[in-house]
């Protein structure tokens, strides 16, 4: 007898060696040549790569979260040269983190996926909008390189989870202070990205891959900020006494 082959597709583990070279070296070519790293990705790349991408970019710092929690709970520094009023909260969200250090993470993960497709998808329409041609999980894609960028910043974040763990207040707020630096310079390099590979993939103009990019993303960070400043409020509210 014959047997009947699968037609599902199946995933040997050469190929997920295969893989994983294939996106460590996508990704020091986004750093050395971003401009033909993107042209290439575009081309070969594969929609599961870039959704591979995706995943390792928010799922690999969550874990390093998770790690980090761990460590002790340490009141935030100088409030006693606060107002009374800030200091106060200040400290109850400390205590409030600290309580939800363990599904904070795991929240973080979830939302940053989500946000990441959500700023593909604003991007496409608006770049159809002004007249690209691309298709979105093409797109999709390609946003799942940029956001794999974010992990140059993971052995810093490594490093800033074992002083938590420690308990290296000094030296922890050195190291986060680099972090925050490290960061922001991340994601503006991102943000380039997104603008090369929108300008590449809908093969319109750099003002208008600009404009398509700037606008959605400057979106997602004031809802970010205002969905950070809801937080704090809420748990400041829940750490008060009932009247």
């Amino acid at each position: 007898m014959h047997e009947t082959p699968s037609l599902l597709p199946q995933t040997t583990e050469g190929e997920l060696q295969s893989g994983a070279m294939f996106l460590w070296a996508d990704l020091v070519d986004l750093v050395r040549r971003p401009f033909q790293g993107l042209r290439v990705i575009d081309d070969r790349g594969r929609l599961r790569d870039g959704l591979l991408a995706l995943a390792l970019s928010v799922t690999l710092p969550a874990i390093v979260s998770e790690f980090a929690a761990l460590g002790p709970f340490r009141p935030p520094p100088n409030l006693g040269s606060l107002p009374s009023l800030t200091a106060q909260g200040a400290d109850i969200y400390a205590r409030w983190v600290y309580q939800h250090r363990f599904a904070l993470p795991v929240y973080g993960l979830l939302v940053s996926a989500v946000l990441w497709v959500a700023a593909a998808g604003l991007i496409h329409g608006v770049a159809r909008a002004l007249g690209g041609r691309g298709d979105f999980l093409g797109y999709l894609k390609l946003a799942g390189y940029a956001a794999l960028v974010g992990l140059l910043s993971l052995p810093v974040s490594v490093l800033d989870a074992l002083l938590k763990v420690q308990g290296s207040s000094r030296a922890e707020l050195a190291i986060g202070q680099l972090l925050g630096v490290l960061g922001l310079a991340i994601f503006v390099w991102q943000n380039a990205l997104l603008v090369v590979a929108a300008r590449a993939h809908y093969g319109i103009s750099t003002e208008r891959a600009v404009v398509a990019v700037i606008g959605p993303i400057g979106g997602v960070a004031v809802l970010l900020v205002a969905l950070a400043i809801l937080a704090v409020i809420l748990a400041i509210l829940g750490q008060q006494p009932a009247a």
